[in-house]
């Protein structure tokens, strides 16, 4: 049996946060950047919510295709092709399935978007309306998703179609918990993904008042966090304001660990370049907090989440 929720959470320096409540009535939607996101940030999570007898839920922005050195590393190539890119991807889709597999987490609970790795912040800006002209990936040279991947027809690569496939999705699933990267988290995808789930969220609440869902954050991607501490324990990012919640600490069994750690080896691709980086994140526990104001308004004119 799972610890109760008020065993498993408990604020980290801030003796007034608020705790989560996990049950068989909880909703999970995690919104992972990038295949193995949400296994770092939140694998012992979604054990629990699914132990729980609760539902989970996991959105995948981009395949993780854009990372030339995993696909040279992958395919043993000095140039990768567009079509290497593309297949890089599809395999990082299907070692997501595996992986997820081990935790019990059924393939249809998976739901792939495939939009841009390494794009998602220029969708903020000039490649945000329908009226101009879609971003074009400089890896796969695609400016749309497989049709099999689209939620809403006629999606492309802008920034207003995938808070429409963010929305239609949050509006059908209703979760009750949404776990997404904090805006402060350095990768620009990840960043990114704050900016678009907080656009979605937004129409969602607009159509259907009464909706009330529990938005907490993560960090994957900050300095050299977590890897100053060599300790068992997740501490939170030097830096980074623990906001109105404190930093919320998961505690994690012995059992939710292994199923983070074997899981966290299906993705071999990820394993033989940076196998140092998510072995990282195997720790006792897991860290989020809650944003304290999650309106946003896009299009903007600057993406803070750029970093050229």
């Amino acid at each position: 049996m799972a610890p109760s929720s008020g065993d498993a959470w408990r604020p980290v320096r801030s003796p007034h946060a608020e705790t989560l409540t996990i049950s068989a009535e909880t909703r999970l939607l995690v919104v992972a950047p990038h295949p193995d996101d949400e296994l770092l940030a939140a694998g012992g999570l979604i054990q629990r919510v699914h132990a729980a007898g609760g539902t989970v839920r996991i959105v995948y922005l981009t395949d993780g295709e854009g990372y030339p050195e995993g696909v040279e590393a992958e395919n043993h190539v000095s140039a990768p092709t567009a079509g290497d890119y593309r297949g890089y991807g599809r395999r990082r889709q299907g070692e997501a399935r595996h992986a997820l597999a081990t935790l019990h987490v059924d393939e249809s609970w998976l739901k792939f978007l495939s939009f841009p790795d390494g794009g998602l912040c220029r969708l903020m800006t000039t490649y945000w309306s329908e009226r101009a002209s879609a971003y074009e990936s400089p890896y796969t040279r695609r400016d749309r998703p497989p049709p099999s991947n689209v939620v809403v027809p006629a999606t492309a690569y802008r920034g207003e179609d995938l808070t429409q496939e963010l929305a239609r999705l949050i509006g059908d699933l209703r979760p009750t918990v949404i776990a997404v990267p904090r805006k402060e988290d350095q990768h620009p995808d990840h960043c990114a993904a704050w900016f678009f789930v907080a656009d979605a969220l937004g129409d969602v609440e607009r159509v259907r008042r009464d909706y009330r869902v529990d938005v907490i954050t993560y960090v994957v991607h900050y300095d050299n966090w977590p890897f100053q501490n060599s300790g068992s324990d997740l501490v939170p990012p030097p830096g980074i304001a623990a906001g109105p919640s404190g930093w919320i600490r998961l505690t994690l069994t012995e059992s939710e660990i292994a199923g983070q750690r074997t899981a966290l080896a299906k993705f071999e691709t990820q394993v033989r370049v940076m196998g140092w980086f998510l072995n990282g994140f195997t720790r006792r526990n897991e860290l989020f907090s809650r944003p304290a104001d999650r309106r946003v308004v896009l299009p903007i004119r600057r993406s803070p989440c750029c970093r050229d």
